[in-house]
C-alpha cells in the first residue's frame, strides 16, 4: 500500500525502533516539470508522513529515490522500474511494499539508522557494506556507460579522466559511481539533491560537467535543450555494474535475508525480474 500524502513542510524524522515510542518521519517533496519525447507532465511531490511504530510485521518500507524512468511519483503514485520490482519481491515473500520518497543521501541515512528496511537498485561500496545487506544475485548489471555531460556552448574538454582535475563536478549527495572517481580526494565535487539540480547547475554555469548513465537524464530534459544547450563529452565510464537490493542491518527482516535471496534468484529464473525491465525504454 502507498503511504498517504499530506501537505508539510518540514523534515521531521525522529525515530528509534529499539523503542516502542512513536516514530514520525515527513519527508518533502518538491515539484518538478520534466519533458521526455515531446511530452510534458508535471509530477507533484508532497510530503510523505508514516509511524512505524504500527509498521504491520509483513510491511516493508522502502527507501526510494526519484530516477525516472526507474523510479517516479506520478498522479501521487510511486511507478516505475524498481517500484515494480520491489513489490513482485514483497509478494514473494507474502509482505507488502511501502515506498517512502527521499534523496539518495536521505535513502541511505534512513537505511543506517533502520528507519527505512530496504532500498532497490543500489551499488555495492565498502561503506554502505557497514551498514546495509546485500541481497544476491543482483537484479540487473547496468551496462550502460556513465556519461560526462557539458554545455554545448562551452570550451570544457573532458576526453580523458585527467581532464576533470580542474573541473567543477556536480554529484548526486551520497551516490556511488566508481571507485576510482568516488575515492578521487583531488576532485572538486558539488554534491546535489537530485538529477534536476544537475542539469540546472550546468545551465546556470554553476558547475562544469556532471555524471551520470544517459538513461537517467534523458528523461528530464527537452529535447531541443538536450540537443541545443548540452552535449555528451568523449569520455565516459563504461563497465558494467551490478544493481542490488539492499537490506539494512537494523531490519526486522535481516532474519529473512536467506530467503530474500531464494526469492530473487527464483524471479531471476523464471524470468520475472527481466520482463519488468524489458519495459523500461532504455534497457537494452
Amino acid at each position: 500500500m502507498l503511504p498517504n500524502l499530506s501537505l508539510k513542510k518540514e523534515v521531521d524524522i525522529k525515530s528509534n525502533r529499539n523503542n516502542d515510542s512513536l516514530k514520525k518521519v515527513c519527508l518533502f517533496k518538491h515539484l518538478r516539470q520534466t519533458v521526455c519525447a515531446g511530452i510534458t507532465y508535471v509530477t507533484a511531490l508532497f510530503f510523505i508522513t508514516f509511524n512505524t511504530s504500527a509498521q504491520p510485521v509483513n510491511e516493508i518500507i522502502v527507501a526510494m529515490h526519484i530516477e525516472p524512468p526507474f523510479s517516479d511519483i506520478v498522479n501521487d503514485e510511486f511507478v516505475g522500474e524498481n517500484i515494480d520490482i520491489a513489490n513482485l519481491l514483497a509478494k514473494k515473500m507474502n509482505k507488502k511494499a511501502r515506498f517512502v520518497y527521499c534523496p539518495v543521501a536521505r535513502c541511505l541515512s534512513l537505511m543506517q539508522s533502520g528507519q527505512a528496511d530496504m532500498i532497490v537498485a543500489v551499488r555495492k561500496t565498502a561503506k554502505r557494506e557497514q551498514f546495509i545487506y546485500y541481497l544476491s544475485p543482483p537484479i540487473k548489471i547496468q551496462k550502460h556507460p556513465l556519461r560526462f555531460y557539458i554545455r554545448a556552448n562551452n570550451k570544457v574538454i573532458v576526453d580523458k579522466y585527467e581532464d576533470l582535475q580542474s573541473l567543477k563536478i556536480g554529484v548526486l549527495r551520497g551516490a556511488s559511481y566508481f571507485d576510482k572517481f568516488d575515492l578521487d580526494t583531488e576532485m572538486v565535487k558539488v554534491p546535489l539533491t537530485n538529477h534536476q539540480q544537475l542539469i540546472d547547475m550546468l545551465l546556470k554555469g554553476r558547475i562544469d560537467t556532471f555524471l551520470e548513465r544517459e538513461e537517467s537524464i534523458t528523461p528530464l530534459v527537452e529535447q531541443k535543450v538536450y540537443a541545443t544547450a548540452i552535449k555528451l563529452a568523449k569520455f565516459s565510464y563504461d563497465k558494467g555494474v551490478g544493481s542490488y537490493i539492499a537490506i539494512s542491518k537494523k531490519s526486522p527482516f535481516v532474519k529473512e535475508l536467506t530467503a530474500f535471496s531464494q526469492a530473487i534468484e527464483t524471479l531471476q529464473s523464471t524470468g520475472e525480474i527481466k520482463k519488468i525491465i524489458s519495459k523500461t525504454q532504455y534497457i537494452q
